[in-house]
């Protein structure tokens, strides 16, 4: 009897494990992020805090290590969102890094209720998706883990603009050590020859959300 009690104890023991540190995360999230980008993640206009809803851990993990390491966020004039990150990320241990990555992860999708940006071609913005954008974060853009490229729906349209902006202006992803970064600063310094062209291919990948009651 107490043989058996003790393999059942051994059995339950990684499912309690790992609901710890799912309780862990939501607290964790709850207390340091849920103040900006939501209860639920869902983000705030008025602040310019993304939804980060259903981003896939292994990317919040990244992009928190960036935030934490310099690597991100280190221009407080050029990028005051990402300053403000820095800021939090750098009170973060590792090991709390990867269970606020994972609680994020397990939020809902909350699909952005704007669908295009003002004096947007929504027509010009998918024929450069599918010439410089899908082959990372796929057709749907959707993501791609092999390639460390994160889903773009979900996102608002401000927010992916923004993050486009940095990338050209060399205010994101120009860091030693910031690969994944790398590549988008290329893309964006090549390919994207102005604010009009960010527009266009931002307000396509908007239309790939889906609707709110279709998560």
């Amino acid at each position: 009897m107490v043989k058996a009690a003790l393999l059942l104890t051994l059995s339950l023991l990684p499912a309690l494990l790992q609901a710890q540190e799912q309780a862990k995360g939501a607290d964790l999230f709850q207390k340091t992020c849920a103040a900006c980008h939501g209860a639920q993640g869902q983000g705030n206009d008025e602040i310019k805090a993304p939804s980060i809803a259903h981003l896939p851990s292994w990317y919040v993990e990244r992009q928190l290590s960036n935030f934490h390491d310099g690597k991100r966020g280190h221009n407080g004039q050029a990028d005051p969102q990402g300053a403000l990150m820095a800021a939090i990320a750098k009170t973060l241990k590792p090991e709390q890094i990867v269970e606020v990555a994972q609680h994020v992860e397990s939020l809902p999708l909350v699909p952005p209720k704007e669908r295009t940006l003002a004096g947007a071609d929504v027509q010009a913005g998918q024929e450069l998706f599918y010439e410089r954008c899908m082959e990372c974060h796929r057709y749907n853009a959707s993501g791609e883990q092999l390639f460390g490229s994160p889903p773009l729906v979900g996102r608002q349209g401000w927010y992916l603009l923004a993050q486009l902006k940095k990338f050209k202006g060399l205010h994101r992803g120009a860091e030693k050590g910031d690969e994944k970064g790398a590549k988008m600063v290329q893309m964006a310094t090549l390919f994207i020859e102005d604010e009009q062209t960010m527009k266009n291919v931002v307000s396509y990948i908007l239309t790939l959300n889906p609707e709110p009651n279709q998560k």
